[in-house]
């Protein structure tokens, strides 16, 4: 799909993507991922929209894109098609995980999977947007630690 590098270009990418997301998981289509995904078109939104922020203009074309927020985590929006509902669920206690009685990380995984799972994790992290990534802060000792045999 080419993708132009206009307003009605964002527009159709976005509604294309929600829908495709739709039909295969009836899930959003993160916004986190549209940066990354809209580059791999060779467009940067940021060029097309200036200062303006992508959801405020995604929000401005309520006729085309339906957007969805997460109760409780600021960050976590996603993009319906319009004409579907979609509540991200809240949060309780109960899905909350707790990690006592669990092996040791170092104990579960050896060497090469070690670091595939790092790999994954990071590139996970390059999916989110710029205002999100400055929020991640993984100390370097840790990772190489991470990444080590064991």
């Amino acid at each position: 799909m080419a993708v132009e590098p206009t307003e009605e270009g964002i527009i159709a990418f976005a509604v294309t993507q929600a829908e495709a997301a739709w039909a295969e998981s009836r899930q959003p289509y993160l916004l986190a991922r549209f940066s990354p995904d809209l580059l791999k078109e060779g467009v940067d939104y940021r060029t097309v929209l200036g200062e303006r922020r992508l959801k405020d203009f995604l929000m401005g074309v309520p006729g085309r894109i339906k957007v969805v927020f997460h109760p409780s985590q600021r960050a976590k929006i996603g993009l319906v098609p319009v004409g579907q509902e979609f509540e991200f669920p809240s949060e309780t206690s109960s899905a909350q995980v707790s990690v006592t009685g669990l092996p040791h990380s170092s104990d579960r995984f050896r060497g090469s999977q070690r670091r595939h799972i790092v790999s994954q994790f990071l590139q996970l992290l390059s999916e989110l947007d710029e205002a999100e990534t400055t929020k991640v802060e993984i100390p370097t000792s840790i990772l190489t630690k991470l990444m080590r045999d064991r």
